[in-house]
Order: C-alpha cells, then structure tokens, then sequence
C-alpha cells in the first residue's frame, strides 16, 4: 500500500525556532481551530448584539454611526476569523488536499483581516478623539462632528487600508508549484511529484512584507493608538480643570464636604466617561502590544530571517498576535455594558 510521508516544514534544520511538524499540528487544533474559533463566534455574536443597539439609537449622530461602523467592522474581523479556523479544521480534516491551506489562511485571509483590524483601531481613534472634543470644546462639538462628515470619513479610512494590502495580492499570488514528496510502498522508497497550490517565496515577496510590515504594521497601527493615548490624557487634564474651576464656586460648604468625606470633584457621568475610555486605551494597547512585538522581533531582532525556513514558528507568533487580538472585537461590549446605561437598558431590553 502506497503511503505518503510529508514535511510541510520543507526545511528541517538545527534551530532553536524550528518547530516540528507535529508540534504544529497540535497547536492548529487546541489554538487555531478551538480558542481561535470560540472567540470568532464571540465576537459575531456580541457585535450582532452591538449593532442591533446601535440600530435601536437610529444612528442619529456621529457617535452612533461611529459605534455602529467599529462594530461592523468588529464583526467582520471576526468572521473572517472564524473562516481562518474553519480553513485550519479542513487542513486537519484533508491532509493530502493539493490546497495550501496555511498559504489560503496567511495570503488571502491574514492580510483581509490586517486591514480591517486597522480599520478598527482609526474608528476607535475617531470615537475617542469625538469624545475629547465633548469635553474640551463641548460647545462645538456638534457642529464639528457631524453625521454625514463622520460617515465619510469612516469611508476614507475604509478606503485607505484596503488599499494599502491591495499591493499583497497584486505580488503574493498563490499558484500550482510542484512539490517533491517521499513515498513509500514496503521497502521501496522513491520521489514523487505533486502540484500543490501554494505560495512561491521569492525576494520580491519578502521585500513587500518588510514594506507593508513597516507601513501597515507599524505606521498605520502605532498612529491611532497615540491618537486615543493623546485624547484620553487631554480629556482627563480638561475634567479636572473644569471640576476645579466649579469646586471654587462651591465654596465654603464644598471645603467642608471635601475636608471630612472623601469628595471627588468630578461628577458620576465624568467619572464614567474617565473609565470608558480608560478601558479603551488600556484594552486597545494590551491587544495591540503582542502584534507590535512581533514586528520588532522579525525586522530588529533577525532582521532578513526566511519565512520559508521557519514557517511553522512564523505562524505561531502571528497566531498568537491573531488571537489576543480577537479579544479586542468583543470585549467592546464588555466596557459598553458595565459603563454605560442606555446600552445596558437595551441589552437588557433585546432578552
């Protein structure tokens, strides 16, 4: 009976970041396919429940069109990673299929969903920095941000990451390759030859990846979260000033007050507002630290290190990235519910 022996590593070398084939499999099927895809279906399920809400406020400012678009957006990352599980299960399902599944997954999927993580993380940046703009300039605010400005700008952001990955599939277009596979039937071992349809790595496909990890991956991912950063401390310095400024018209009973209780200045709805958006910063950069490191790590740490030779390391630290940033896309919803009430109302409305 003709049996076939594969390493899809195609490389075995004495390297401490060489991961053997079946290290690798095991970690599709506990991290790929079960952790990855309880998290997608999280994910679509609480941005379903986001934009229903959302529906609910009827969009009628930017603010909801803005939460309303991030959890779209949210809920189609998360598709797309259920998809990413889904494509992984088959590769397990259908080992001798004549499809790269890995190739499937990190060219046409890893990239999709690339940018619409980008996306996600310039509509928080427009959220957050609306929401500092409702502090520091609450009188013009409204005219400043308005729907139909929010909606096109929304739209540009779109635009501008989809087509900073549209370069990925123009030079890293998957193909037949032929494969050399060792086979063998009873004492007899011989080569054979197999179209597999795969990625060729080339130097012009590892150019473009320093390009767009540079671009992409750094630039364009680093940027919103100094944005949210700068937003969220200018909104802090702003709510203190004011409170200060209304705790001198308070008084002599204020002194009193503050003197034998423990008195903050700031109102409830302030101190909510502090706490959403903290939670934002600190989930958005808790989530985004682990992708950044890898970046780093691959162009700072072994700079020129070939993706082919280490495929199955490769994956693992982008997996790992991929996961913790899946958390990010539900547990928006988490902050939504705890501090703020109108969307606990509704939530608590919807069952």
């Amino acid at each position: 009976m003709l049996t076939l022996e594969v390493n899809f590593s195609q490389h075995v070398i004495d390297d401490p970041k060489y991961i053997s084939d079946e290290k690798m499999t095991t970690f599709i099927i506990v991290v790929d396919i079960l952790v990855l895809g309880v998290f997608s279906v999280t994910g679509i399920v609480s941005n379903i429940i986001n934009m229903i809400i959302f529906v609910k406020q009827v969009l009628k400012d930017s603010m909801t069109v803005g939460l309303f678009s991030l959890a779209f957006t949210d809920f189609s990352i998360a598709t797309l990673e259920l998809t990413f599980s889904c494509t992984y299960l088959a590769s397990v399902i259908c080992p001798w299929s004549s499809v790269d599944f890995w190739a499937l997954n990190n060219i046409t999927l890893t990239w999709s969903i690339c940018a619409l993580y980008l996306t996600s993380c310039w509509i928080t940046a427009i959220i957050s920095l609306e929401r500092c703009f409702c502090v520091v300039y609450p009188f013009s605010v409204k005219q400043i941000f308005t729907r139909g400005r929010c909606v096109l700008l929304i739209i540009v952001v779109y635009t501008l990451h989809i087509s900073a990955v549209l370069p990925v599939y123009l030079v890293e277009k998957m193909e037949w390759l032929p494969f050399d596979f060792q086979a063998n039937n009873g004492s007899v071992t011989s080569i054979q030859q197999r179209w597999i349809y795969s990625i060729a790595f080339s130097e012009s496909t590892q150019e473009l990846d320093i390009i767009m990890d540079i671009t992409a991956g750094l630039f364009l991912f680093i940027t919103p979260q100094l944005i949210v950063l700068v937003c969220s401390v200018w909104m802090a310095i702003a709510l203190k000033l004011s409170s200060t400024v209304r705790a001198r018209k308070d008084g002599d009973d204020h002194a009193a007050l503050k003197s034998s209780t423990k008195y903050s200045n700031l109102t409830r709805q302030e101190k909510k507002l502090i706490k959403m958006v903290l939670f934002v910063d600190v989930l958005q950069l808790a989530c985004n630290v682990p992708r950044i490191t890898v970046i780093i790590y691959y162009h700072v740490v072994f700079p020129g290190l070939d993706m082919a030779l280490v495929k199955n390391f490769s994956t693992i630290l982008w997996t790992c990235a991929l996961v913790i940033n899946t958390i990010s896309c539900f547990s928006n919803s988490l902050g939504y519910y705890f501090l703020n009430s109108l969307y606990r109302n509704m939530f608590r409305n919807l069952f």
